[in-house]
């Protein structure tokens, strides 16, 4: 976000940006506490009502939480798996082994016409286009195309992909959007040739297409995703009251 756009924001959204910044480049990690809301009106040179009404939007878009005569604390970053995990066929108590994320790069694109009318934008209009390749033990597993209004989320970084554990992440700690999932679909798919080669899988492999809209705290759509997963040697499994 450029100082022009800022400056034109009410104050406490500019403070509200500003620490938004700072928890970005990691200067509060989570569930580490905050200055106190005098020191940090002392620190942006703002009134401690204006730090206050930042903190209180902060804590409503489940940036921040409160904790009773202790103070305003970072909170746990969303996952890009919303609960979902991979784990061997039939061992339903297995505790699944965590993926490692691999950024394959970021792209802007068109939002083709079906995307455009599940995130409420105008037709064609300007998408970031975001791939992720997910491995268990190593081995390709999934594979995610994830679009989000390039408009919205103008200045998002690629190293900021690379940086940390996921979209979600991101999308919270630089622009204090915590995202849930809206709606989601199942089905089985062929692969066209290029994810077969991402993932490694024979041509004739079926594929599970997990297609999902999250939505921000305001229930406004904000990230399509597609994920591609191998239900070969793994299934799929949710873990209730998540996501």
């Amino acid at each position: 976000m450029n100082s022009k756009t800022l400056s034109r924001m009410p104050l406490y959204r500019q403070v509200r940006q500003q620490i938004l910044d700072r928890l970005g480049v990691g200067e509060w990690q989570v569930a580490e506490p905050l200055p106190s809301e005098w020191d940090l009106a002392e620190q942006l040179d703002v009134s401690q009502g204006t730090v206050r009404k930042a903190l209180t939007e902060l804590v409503a878009d489940g940036v921040l939480y409160r904790q009773q005569g202790k103070g305003t604390f970072v909170a746990p970053g969303g996952d890009d798996w919303a609960g979902m995990s991979m784990i061997s066929p039939g061992l339903l108590s297995e505790s699944p082994d965590r993926l490692q994320r691999e950024f394959l790069g970021m792209a802007r694109a068109n939002a083709a016409d079906d995307v455009a009318a599940a995130l409420g934008l105008r037709r064609a209009a300007p998408v970031l286009r975001i791939r992720l390749l997910w491995r268990q033990r190593g081995q390709a597993v999934a594979l995610d195309e994830v679009l989000l209004s390039a408009e919205r989320f103008d200045g998002v970084d690629p190293r900021w992909l690379r940086q940390q554990a996921g979209v979600w992440l991101m999308l919270q700690q630089h622009f204090g959007v915590r995202l849930h999932v809206a709606t989601e679909q199942w089905r089985a798919v062929h692969l066209g040739r290029d994810d077969l080669q991402l993932l490694g899988a024979a041509p004739e492999t079926l594929a599970l297409s997990y297609l999902r809209l999250s939505a921000d705290s305001n229930d406004v759509p904000v990230e399509w995703r597609q994920r591609f997963c191998l239900t070969d040697r793994l299934a799929l499994t949710m873990q209730h009251g998540q996501g």
